[in-house]
């Protein structure tokens, strides 16, 4: 289960080279969530065939379940989805196929680095009267060189893509999978490093041999066009830009366009909105804020 950094996160690295960031007043209050059935909010995807209503769902340690939300803060939804486990639901994303509109649940939280395999499963997007939903895919895959802990998914649904991307140290990979992957474990590919890295300020009592560089990226999303892939850790929203033709490897080569979030404990999820430009982020707790940014990836 992730949890926010305790002490302070100076940016660094990468960062120093990203464009100018814009101040975390762009964010404003949306609405909160007080359900108590949903206390550890981590996955979230916005709808794009009801507008203004956001699927969610628990961290670690609850059960398969999917929330859906409106802009009051009202959970509308409770879907239970059929031949899932929840070991660690970390991310979930939205995205089309085929004229039909799924999500992709990301169980891949991996906080120990000792699950051998992970698994992204592929539901249709639940009725909000439905009571329940069954797995159409299930996607069991692993790392090359072994177990990483990951909170951050997004499909491409044109590209017939899944990225995953790593929540550990610097320079975190980000990973390919193939949504249409056949039976059996699959193995991710890692396209790319993500140059995020953070100093972390040492604490007095710190041992020398503490983590340094931890980039904690917690959420991840694509738009429906495929152009703008965002993220975040628990201060900052990243997002980079990919051109028309090019590979993800050659997108995430550039340094990120970069802003700061609100200061809300541990941000733990986030999606981008239909219009394909704006953001909403929430961390876990109860009542949990959701904070929006309207257009704020616009070029």
């Amino acid at each position: 289960m992730a949890h926010a950094l305790a002490g302070l996160l100076l940016l660094g690295g990468a960062l120093a080279a990203a464009r100018a960031a814009d101040p975390a007043g762009s964010f404003e209050l949306l609405t909160r969530i007080g359900d108590v059935e949903l206390p550890e909010l981590s996955g979230l995807a916005a709808s794009r065939r009801w507008p203004g209503i956001y699927w969610a769902h628990n961290d670690s340690g609850g059960a398969p379940r999917l929330f859906a939300f409106n802009r009051r803060g009202e959970v509308i939804a409770r879907v239970d989805v059929e031949g899932a486990e929840a070991i660690d639901w970390e991310d979930i994303a939205l995205y089309e196929r085929d004229g039909r509109s799924w999500l992709a649940i990301g169980d891949i939280g991996d906080n120990l680095a000792w699950r051998s395999t992970v698994t992204v499963y592929l539901v249709p997007e639940p009725e909000l009267d439905a009571s329940r939903v069954a797995v159409q895919r299930r996607i069991e895959f692993r790392y090359p060189g072994g177990p990483r802990d990951a909170e951050g998914l997004a499909v491409d649904g044109e590209g017939g893509r899944i990225l995953v991307a790593e929540k550990g140290f610097a320079p975190a990979g980000l990973y390919s999978l193939p949504l249409d992957a056949g039976e059996g474990v699959q193995t991710a590919e890692r396209v790319a490093s993500l140059n995020l890295a953070f100093a972390k300020a040492a604490a007095p009592a710190e041992p020398l041999s503490a983590a340094r560089n931890r980039v904690s990226l917690t959420a991840m999303d694509l738009d429906r066009d495929g152009r703008h892939l965002a993220m975040i850790s628990y201060g900052w929203l990243f997002c980079f830009d990919r051109a028309a033709g090019e590979s993800w490897a050659q997108a995430v080569a550039r340094p990120p366009r970069s802003w700061r979030l609100p200061r809300a404990g541990g941000l733990e999820a986030m999606a981008i909105e239909p219009d394909g430009v704006s953001v909403v982020v929430a961390p876990e707790g109860l009542p949990a804020p959701v904070y929006r940014a309207r257009r704020i990836l616009a070029p």
